[in-house]
């Protein structure tokens, strides 16, 4: 995950250069759009489970849903999706999921065996697009721009929720969580019509192996290569433990903290105020510090802060520590998705990042379940405190056992 500090000039310091490639502008505009509702569709979704049921196992089990569909399909969608244009990919899995989505007030509110059909449906579509839209990114800039333009695709992630997952805290608790699901349903919609505008996708050659066999080659180059067989891996146990707080938030909240959806909603905005920040500044940090080390050293401290939550469940100590989380977050994030990238030939990028993806949904899928199972028992705090320090122990580990290696070109580079 390392990339030699040379590949940088000082006029490749700008965090925005990328932008100024058409397409890639028009990816960023689409996926900005989308995660706009996204971000209130997840609020109203979680509050909407916990009011009907009361119960923190039906928060996991929902989310549990929607990772279960990405570690079971996404490599199979993966091996088929990287002989096809990817941008006809992108466009039609932003358009069929907004009638899906428009469809959990009229009947998911109503039944949650439904409901669970239509989250698990929506997440098989997220699990189509994703890997396609990390897979395409260094296709429509520059290599020695790849971490500005990741640090962008994720700044405009985490800007969407400073914008609306702490408005849609109030919006849900004022007037419920169907509005929620229509504007969301209308950003997938907007998004897809976006996407049209991309130039053609396809794969720069067409693999000649069978189905099954591309699918293993997807798994095997992720489980094969030295870098990030250590940082997938280094991510997997930290995300089976720091992923408690996917489905504790809102327990944390409205349980322990006792401010309701719309102190959620702002614990949601803190923690994407502080990415933004950290989107801002991690192209200056990775001038100084080695990606694969800045991923390490990230993943570490974002630990100690999950503890924090535990050990001072307070509601300002909560917001402070979502905010840091949120900006150390990007710390590890953008590095993690380049280290992919940069390791991988480009015809095999959408089956590396949809088996990135079932890995890290089933570490997150065990997480969340574990962490709803235990919080009648331990509570949300205690769980937070434990969480924590097992994602800081891994980092560590990681970290004083040789870290990640460089890619060969990046040492070549360094050697130079």
């Amino acid at each position: 995950m390392t990339q030699s500090h040379s590949w940088y000039t000082p006029e490749q310091g700008g965090s925005r250069k990328p932008l100024r490639h058409k397409a890639f502008a028009r990816l960023i505009l689409s996926y900005l759009v989308s995660q706009a509702g996204s971000k209130v569709h997840r609020v109203a979704l979680l509050v909407l489970v916990y009011l009907l049921t009361e119960n923190a196992l039906w928060v996991s089990l929902t989310l549990g849903v929607q990772l279960l569909g990405t570690v079971v399909f996404s490599p199979l969608l993966s091996a088929w999706a990287d002989t096809q244009d990817r941008k006809r990919l992108l466009v039609w899995s932003d358009l069929l999921r907004a009638p899906l989505v428009a469809l959990i007030p009229l009947l998911g509110a109503k039944s949650l065996p439904i409901l669970l059909l239509l989250v698990f449906l929506i997440e098989l579509l997220r699990d189509l697009h994703d890997p396609i839209q990390n897979a395409v990114v260094p296709d429509l800039v520059p290599k020695e721009e790849v971490d500005e333009a990741n640090s962008l695709v994720l700044l405009a992630d985490r800007l969407s929720e400073v914008l609306f997952v702490g408005a849609a805290g109030v919006l849900v608790a004022a007037v419920g969580p169907a509005f929620a699901f229509y504007l969301d349903a209308a950003t997938y919609l907007a998004s897809g019509l976006i996407l049209l505008g991309l130039p053609s996708l396809r794969p720069q050659r067409l693999p000649k192996a069978g189905f099954f066999t591309r699918v293993k080659e997807g798994i095997g180059h992720l489980a094969g290569h030295p870098a990030l067989r250590r940082a997938v891996g280094t991510l997997f146990v930290a995300a089976a433990f720091g992923s408690v707080e996917t489905a504790l938030g809102v327990v944390l909240a409205i349980k322990w903290l006792g401010v309701g959806s719309a102190g959620f909603g702002f614990m949601e905005a803190a923690m994407a105020l502080g990415a933004i920040l950290g989107g801002l500044a991690i192209p200056y940090l990775l001038k100084r510090i080695p990606r694969e080390r800045l991923f390490l050293l990230g993943l570490f401290l974002y630990g100690l802060f999950e503890a924090s939550i535990g050990a001072f469940p307070l509601f300002a100590w909560v917001l402070l520590a979502f905010f840091v989380s949120g900006f150390l977050n990007m710390a590890f994030i953008v590095p993690a998705r380049s280290i992919l990238q940069l390791n991988t030939p480009q015809e095999m990028r959408g089956r590396i990042f949809a088996a990135f993806g079932a890995v890290m949904n089933a570490a997150v899928l065990l997480g969340t379940m574990w962490g709803g199972a235990l919080e009648g028992w331990m509570g949300a705090p205690m769980i937070f405190l434990l969480a924590g320090s097992l994602v800081s122990l891994a980092a560590g580990y990681t970290l004083l056992t040789g870290g990640i290696p460089a890619p060969r070109e990046a040492r070549q580079t360094q050697e130079i």
